[in-house]
Parts: C-alpha cells; sequence; structure tokens
C-alpha cells in the first residue's frame, strides 16, 4: 500500500523537479517556509480520503486527496508569477498519473480553484497588504489494494 505519506513524498519530489520551484521551498505541511527561501513556495497538505472495496471485496480502492498550497510573497498587483508557478504544479502532476510509476497509484490529476488566498505575517494591522497570495491545488489520487492472501481474505 501507497499510503498517505508515501503519496504526499511523490508529490513532493514532482514538485521539487520543477525548475521555478527551489527543493527547500517545497515541504510537507511546514508553512514556516513562507519565513525564509525565495517564491514560489508549495506546501503539500493531507486531505479526506475514501476507501471502498469492490470486486470481490479482497480489493479496496482508495480515493485520497491532497492538496498543494502554493504561495508567493504579495508585492503588488500583479499575481502572474503565482499564477504560472501554479500552472505548473497542475501540469506536473497531470504529466504523471501515477506519480511517476508509485506502486498501486492508478490515477491522479490535479485541479486549481479558483479563489485567492492571503496571509498577513503575525503583528501586522489588519489594514496592511497581505505579506503573501496563494492558490490551493487539489490533487486526486486512486490507490488499488488487493488483500487477497492475507488478513480475512486468506
Amino acid at each position: 500500500m501507497a499510503g498517505d505519506a508515501t503519496i504526499q513524498a511523490a508529490i513532493q519530489t514532482l514538485i521539487r523537479a520543477l525548475a521555478n520551484f527551489a527543493d527547500a521551498d517545497v515541504t510537507l505541511g511546514d508553512f514556516q517556509v513562507l519565513g525564509r527561501g525565495s517564491d514560489p513556495y508549495a506546501i503539500v497538505v493531507a486531505g479526506p480520503f475514501e476507501a471502498l472495496r469492490s470486486g470481490d471485496y479482497g480489493q479496496v480502492t482508495y480515493a485520497w486527496t491532497h492538496y498543494v498550497e502554493v504561495w508567493s510573497r504579495f508585492t503588488g498587483d500583479s499575481l502572474s508569477g503565482l499564477v504560472t508557478a501554479r500552472q505548473a504544479v497542475v501540469d506536473q502532476i497531470n504529466k504523471y498519473p501515477t506519480l511517476n510509476s508509485t506502486a498501486n497509484i492508478t490515477n491522479s490529476w490535479a485541479s486549481a480553484s479558483d479563489e485567492l488566498m492571503y496571509l498577513w505575517q503575525k503583528g501586522e494591522r489588519t489594514s496592511a497588504l497581505p505579506s503573501f497570495a496563494g492558490f490551493r491545488v487539489t490533487v486526486s489520487t486512486v490507490e488499488e489494494i488487493g488483500y487477497a492472501g492475507s488478513g480475512e481474505f486468506a
């Protein structure tokens, strides 16, 4: 079983392979990267999942959801660099539907929300401009696990 941690690591590896992201700026749930490093940033976060039995009930299909939050420093009205980074993440995931041959992954795809997110640094006034702007990319992954020969299916 690939599982949650393996899928997150595979997503992180694919994003780190992109030229516009430094390895240190692509993390697994570590938002502290926003206080260091350089634009753009990508933070992989676990989301919900479902498990469904199929076939002779010895097979389980997991439908995983993970989020990649793509952030950039907010320096003015132009968000073109952030939009480019978001598109690079979407394209990269969609080019590797098995997350670069991760075991038991049969399909994955990415879609991006249109909702722009903002973050203010701690201690900033609410009327000040935000420090960061970001978009959330949703990565949906299908994992097929056969339990024939183990557990109650032995």
